[in-house]
């Protein structure tokens, strides 16, 4: 039922291709159990694509199956894709990575080997690869993107089940823990804010299907599902999130309204904004104590052990005899404060720590690029960049400049961070044409316009866009959908042509 709520036209939705509108059949040379392994693949794909629980169980080897099978497919693929422009962005890329990665081995930095050199820049070759192998077994399959959808929430659920603390809701509420869930903390906040986002615009098209049997129980799990999304993004304790959630939501909703106005359908579907908006302000009140420490600073609140050092520090005065019981019992509250204001003391002096060497980050950042603007310094020696500058990190060793677009133009220049950038605005150009022209429904596009939206932001104050494969995986499959509506608007177009 969900997945006809996402397809079927209604107030946020437009009819999505039928599978025969695809433009390709089992005549061009795809038998039917490929098209069966590869759906088996991107499900792989989907359920690993927002966690990481160990046992060698990658979200890519799902995207490797898929290549393997598009190498046995014949040669209509690999000329479909190659007429795509952001296919040859991509592919520009990707020859441009390597050849850097090269020229940074040789010339910028010998004393970084080859391989090394190239074992990073593969991590953003994986990306356009296989965003464009995923994107073109997605235009075969269209009908599945909304069951992926909801096998990557499914993994996320499992993820969550397996990490979170549960015995430490009051730990968590306050701020004093931070969970991890299998994946790096920031990540996993910017991944339940696209959750977040899109279980918002899964209930808005369940309820424009006023008459599907189901919609109440499908609706309020929709909900359910946006309330854990929105927990888990507070206790993320990532700013950077929370950010890119409250800067993109409200104006991908406006953006929303401002379509079902014009287009004249109503505005009954924007009833679960309005409460969903509503439980978000209950739960930010719940929170308050975990939001106003973090804003404190940049770095996670102090631990347990910490908490319990300052306050033997503290009570480290000599104890009352007997007879004092009634003064101690007065200077009880007293000793408490001080604990208090010790803790924020220490916490703010952390914080400030974290703010300096996140500045001073970015500032060498600049320097950096400066020195080699055109073609950058390669994506490995970022770190030996920051080793070698010995400036105070407070005693922490970094990887990354903490921002993915200054990461870019370090390691890549301008050459390549123009190919990069090149290659996405052509990819969400194939998504906006197909929009267009009526092969995408309403809801899909105004959830993926989300998505993307979040992870720019959210990029800006670290670096996720290729770093993990917990993190390329839903790229791969958020980018790859967009091409997977290009190849099939220009499928039809080419039909329409031999046609007439």
């Amino acid at each position: 039922m969900t997945e006809r709520a996402l397809r079927a036209p209604s107030q946020v939705g437009a009819a999505a291709p039928r599978a025969a509108d695809t433009g390709y059949s089992d005549a061009d040379g795809l038998s039917p159990w490929m098209r069966r392994v590869a759906l088996f693949a991107l499900s792989y794909q989907a359920f690993f694509a927002l966690t990481d629980i160990g046992l060698y169980l990658r979200p890519e080897l799902g995207a490797g199956v898929l290549l393997l099978l598009l190498c046995c497919a014949g040669r209509r693929p690999w000329r479909e894709l190659a007429a795509q422009p952001a296919v040859r962005a991509l592919a520009l890329l990707v020859a441009f990575v390597i050849a850097q990665a090269v020229y940074a081995a040789v010339s910028v930095a010998p004393s970084i080997p080859l391989s090394a050199q190239l074992s990073t820049a593969g991590k953003l070759v994986r990306l356009a690869v296989f965003t464009c192998v995923t994107g073109w077994w997605l235009s075969l399959l269209p009908r599945a993107i909304p069951r992926l959808v909801m096998l990557m929430g499914a993994g996320l659920l499992l993820s969550v089940l397996i990490y979170l603390p549960w015995t430490q809701g009051a730990a968590l509420w306050s701020g004093r823990l931070r969970p991890e869930l299998g994946i790096q903390e920031n990540l996993s906040g910017q991944l339940a804010a696209m959750g977040g986002w899109l279980a918002l615009c899964l209930s808005m098209a369940l309820w424009a299907r006023r008459r599907e049997r189901g919609r109440g129980l499908a609706l309020a799990a929709a909900l359910f599902a946006y309330v854990g999304c929105f927990c888990l993004l507070l206790f993320s304790q990532s700013r950077g999130a929370w950010l890119a959630f409250a800067a993109i939501v409200p104006l991908v909703v406006l953006g929303l309204l401002w379509h079902l106005h014009r287009a004249r359908q109503g505005l009954g579907a924007m009833l679960p904004v309005l409460v969903a908006a509503a439980i978000s302000l209950l739960l930010l009140y719940a929170a308050r104590d975990l939001i106003a420490l973090r804003f404190a600073g940049t770095e996670t609140v102090v631990s347990e052990a910490q908490q319990a050092a300052v306050a033997g520090t503290v009570s480290s005065a000599p104890t009352p005899t007997a007879p004092a019981a009634p003064a101690a019992s007065a200077a009880t509250p007293a000793a408490a404060v001080a604990v208090t204001d010790a803790v924020t003391a220490q916490q703010t002096q952390v914080n400030n720590k974290a703010v300096s060497v996140r500045m001073a980050l970015y500032k060498l950042g600049i320097e950096k690029w400066q020195e080699r603007p055109l073609l950058g310094w390669g994506l490995r020696t970022t770190p030996s960049l920051i080793t070698e500058s010995q400036r105070d990190m407070a005693g922490q060793h970094h990887m990354h400049l903490h921002n993915t677009y200054l990461d870019a133009l370090v390691g890549l220049g301008v050459v390549g961070t123009g190919l990069l950038i090149a290659a996405f605005v052509l990819l969400l150009r194939e998504a906006l044409l197909a929009w267009r022209r009526g092969w995408v429904p309403v809801a899909g596009f105004w959830a993926l316009i989300g998505s993307v939206g979040i992870v720019l932001v959210a990029n800006n104050f670290d670096s996720l866009l290729w770093r993990f494969e917990y993190g390329r995986a839903p790229l791969e499959f958020l980018f790859g959908v967009c091409l997977a509506w290009g190849l099939i608007m220009r499928r039809a177009e080419r039909v329409q042509r031999a046609a007439g």
